[in-house]
């Protein structure tokens, strides 16, 4: 009996070697795989956010919530930034891309790179009947969640679903003063204020 059990685990010892051996040559193989992927989508994410984009360059991300900050140029001159934040939302980071044309300050895309909120609730900050809203608007003032978005700054909340609708507009937000604090002499320039 004791023979039979000893040889049982010496099989299940080996097994488990050779599974082990098999998912770490795997995840060695696929790894720069998987990296160049997502390379790929943040390059794609770019033009999305910012259909104008030319030569981007890394700019000082400073400040809370702001991963990544790129400044595009194209014919000599600054025509915008894309800001990578990540507020908190109900289950975890929302890390989105948002577009800023310069110097009108208004957005021109927002796509949200990762989250993970609850399935059929928060979920849905990726889709366009969330993201299309934040389209166009002037970033000379802060934006605002609302249950009935009726004047231009406000945004309409997800249906059950406040916490993550009002961390993407706290992420948005985070850019927006860190576009005025930064770069965006324009909006004084144009007597918009801040």
């Amino acid at each position: 009996m004791s023979k039979d059990i000893l040889r049982l685990a010496a099989i299940l010892l080996v097994v488990c070697g050779i599974a082990a051996a098999c998912v770490g040559t795997a995840h060695d193989q696929t790894a720069p795989l998987i990296e160049a992927r997502r390379a790929d989508a943040v390059r794609a994410g770019y033009k999305q956010v910012l259909p104008s984009a030319g030569q981007l360059t890394d700019e000082q991300a400073a400040g809370k919530r702001i991963v990544a900050v790129k400044r595009s140029e194209s014919a000599g001159q600054t025509n915008g930034y894309i800001y990578t934040v990540d507020p908190d939302g109900y289950s975890g980071k929302v890390v989105i891309m948002l577009g800023i044309e310069h110097p009108s300050a208004r957005i021109s895309g927002v796509k949200i790179l990762q989250q993970h909120e609850t399935p059929g609730l928060g979920a849905k900050c990726t889709e366009p009947a969330f993201i299309d809203q934040f389209l166009g608007k002037d970033l000379s003032q802060e934006l605002i969640v609302s249950k009935n978005a009726v004047k231009p700054q406000e945004i309409q909340a997800i249906t059950a679903s406040t916490i993550t609708s009002k961390a993407v507009v706290k992420g948005i937000n985070a850019a927006r003063r860190h576009y005025q604090e930064h770069f965006g002499i324009s909006l004084t320039a144009a007597g918009k204020g801040v």
